[in-house]
């Protein structure tokens, strides 16, 4: 069978029921071939396949833009078939064309799993009665899961240790480590110096949280997303998990659904060792820490040019919740009801002669009032043009809260700042990093607290006042 660039999926569909055939010795046809709005540099294809006696959905995880060998699909495959022989719940995998031989039907990498049930968005795994029962054992289940992770087998993965973790950070994230905003270096320079025991290595998932796990209303059905797995300490796996990114405005700190004991009672059945609470807390700020340096890379990703998304440059501003989160971790701060520029009456827009009416405000309003009362609401849009379209409205509200109050919080940061002996808040960054102002003084961290609620003020005033378990 020659092979195939194509990715419309009909063809791909066809080639792989094809595939299928071969490898089951029976007539496969495609019923329905579509492709799935998510992923970047990969494309996912949900095909249903069958013949007389039925139909079964799978799913096709391709990387069309690389040659096979070249997409890093073996190493996952790898990676799952060991987690399925630990007892992790991860989709069966039917083939993995990801070599130039006669076996790969689409001429570009893929790996062919069979369909997994579940709800992977998080907002619906929160909030929507069907999920309740799962949001009550929630925790515990995934505590096992992490547990039988961590027990698979690291000979048969392939995967490489990523060594010292914090370390690691500056590895993976040069840039970002170095151009790091005040909170996060205050948090990295705590990491430092507040070291726990480390945990023998073993595989680490490396992204489990809501949105790469398939939940039914009743269990994880599926771990998803193994592109990030290494070997490591354990532990990151469960602070990644109780991170408050990852609760998604929800109280409970892990996921937003149960309790840190619950985790870590559950993970302790299962691998007969209990974390204490204390390693555990070092490792969410940790991931607090990286998940602020990954903002950083997506947002410099559209800065440089490599990607124009609108989703990327949105999510630069978002490192500001992450220094929030920091600075609350590390008692620098308390949870806050900020006003909000947008609805405070004392906040007076400047006139804008000689231009006239509507002013700059007035035009940003009419745009966001169509975003959210015409474009989210039809029911004819796709789901990936939904949250588009609430991503829009966020930037648009940015934007609008930066006209209100950014020259008055610019002439506040340049009175603080200046009493520092610094000129501006990448100065006061680089100062704390090169020690010439000390992370430990409390009137640097008072500063650098000022500065990070005024960002969010702008970015997201109703980050403060969620809760911090």
């Amino acid at each position: 069978m020659s092979t195939l660039k194509s990715t419309d999926p009909a063809q791909v569909g066809t080639r792989i029921a094809a595939r299928l055939g071969t490898i089951w010795g029976r007539e496969v046809a495609v019923r329905q071939a579509r492709v799935l709005p998510a992923g970047a540099s990969r494309t996912t294809y949900a095909l249903t396949v069958g013949d007389d006696s039925g139909d079964e959905a799978v799913i096709v995880r391709a990387v069309p833009a690389a040659e096979p060998g070249s997409g890093g699909l073996t190493a996952e495959v790898d990676v799952l078939r060991a987690a399925m022989e630990a007892g992790v719940p991860v989709p069966e995998v039917l083939d993995l064309g990801d070599s130039s031989d006669g076996d790969n039907v689409l001429g570009f990498p893929y790996a062919l799993m069979r369909f997994v049930d579940g709800e992977s968005i998080a907002r619906r795994i929160l909030r929507d009665d069907a999920y309740g029962p799962i949001r009550e054992d929630f925790a515990r289940q995934a505590g096992g899961i992490l547990a039988r992770i961590h027990a698979m087998d690291t000979a048969t993965t392939g995967l490489t240790s990523i060594g010292d973790p914090v370390a690691a950070l500056r590895t993976l994230f040069p840039r970002e480590y170095d151009e790091a905003p005040a909170g996060i270096v205050l948090a990295i320079d705590w990491l430092e110096r507040n070291r726990p025991e480390p945990s023998p290595e073993t595989v680490v998932h490396g992204d489990f949280r809501l949105g790469n796990l398939l939940i039914t209303p009743d269990r994880i059905s599926a771990v998803l997303d193994w592109e990030l797995a290494h070997l490591g300490d354990p532990m990151e796996d469960l602070g990644w998990l109780c991170a408050k990114a990852w609760r998604f405005g929800a109280a409970a700190p892990v996921a937003g659904m149960g309790s840190r004991t619950d985790l870590l009672d559950a993970y302790a059945q299962v691998s007969g060792r209990r974390p204490d609470e204390a390693t555990l807390k070092w490792w969410e700020l940790y991931a607090t820490v990286r998940w602020g340096l990954i903002c950083g890379a997506q947002a410099n990703r559209y800065l440089d040019g490599t990607e124009r998304s609108m989703e990327l440059a949105a999510i630069g501003r978002r490192s500001a919740e992450q220094e929030f989160d920091a600075l609350l971790a590390l008692g620098i701060t308390t949870p806050q009801t900020v006003p909000d520029p947008l609805e405070d009456a004392d906040v007076v827009a400047r006139p804008e002669d000689p231009h006239t009416a509507p002013t700059m405000l007035d035009l940003l309003d009419s745009v966001s009032g169509f975003l959210h009362d015409e474009v989210a609401p039809d029911g004819g849009v796709s789901s990936q043009v939904k949250f588009r379209t609430r991503v829009a409205g966020n930037v648009l509200a940015t934007v609008r809260r930066q006209l209100l109050v950014g020259e008055r919080q610019l002439e506040a940061s340049r009175r603080r700042l200046s009493a520092l002996g610094v000129g501006s808040s990448a100065e006061l960054a680089d100062a704390l990093r090169r020690g010439s102002l000390s992370a430990t003084d409390d009137n640097v961290r008072s500063v650098v607290a000022a500065e990070v609620i005024d960002r969010l003020t702008v970015a997201n005033p109703r980050h403060m006042s969620r809760p911090d378990s």
